[in-house]
């Protein structure tokens, strides 16, 4: 039986990007966001922002990041922790930060999950043309 409030963390994948050295720290994983996968229509609507271009993928990520993100370690003061849309309107300030969310976040393995079973996929989340200069952050795919 699937219970909401105990499965479903196990049934959205998410990823973590360690992002430390890009915002200023000394090392990656002093920083981070964690990043859940989309739902079905929001991946249908990827597909159509990466066949527009890369500015179509970047407003769709742009408004989409702050929905996603469902843990991270930023803060406005040592006591006040940044809202999801202050760290997306953070993450997009920094062509570094902003290729290495993207790019590990569209290299994460549930947009290679369809695929391994078979089953159409989103060929294009993982031929982003920054997934070149943002590698993925050390594997930490988080699936629960």
């Amino acid at each position: 039986m699937f219970i909401k409030s105990r499965n479903y963390d196990k049934c959205i994948q998410k990823v973590r990007i360690e992002v430390g050295t890009l915002v200023g720290l000394e090392k990656d994983d002093e920083a981070y966001i964690e990043l859940r996968e989309i739902p079905t229509l929001e991946m249908m609507e990827l597909k159509e922002a990466y066949e527009k271009g890369e500015k179509a993928l970047m407003e769709f990520f742009k408004d989409l990041l702050p929905l996603i993100i469902t843990d991270h370690n930023f803060y406005e003061t040592e006591q006040k922790k940044m809202d999801g849309k202050a760290v997306a309107t953070l993450v997009f300030e920094s062509l570094d930060l902003t290729q290495k969310v993207i790019g590990a976040y569209t290299n994460a393995s549930f947009f290679t999950r369809a695929q391994k079973s078979g089953e159409r996929s989103l060929p294009s989340a993982q031929k982003s043309s920054m997934e070149d200069t943002a590698p993925s952050s050390s594997g930490n795919t988080v699936a629960g």
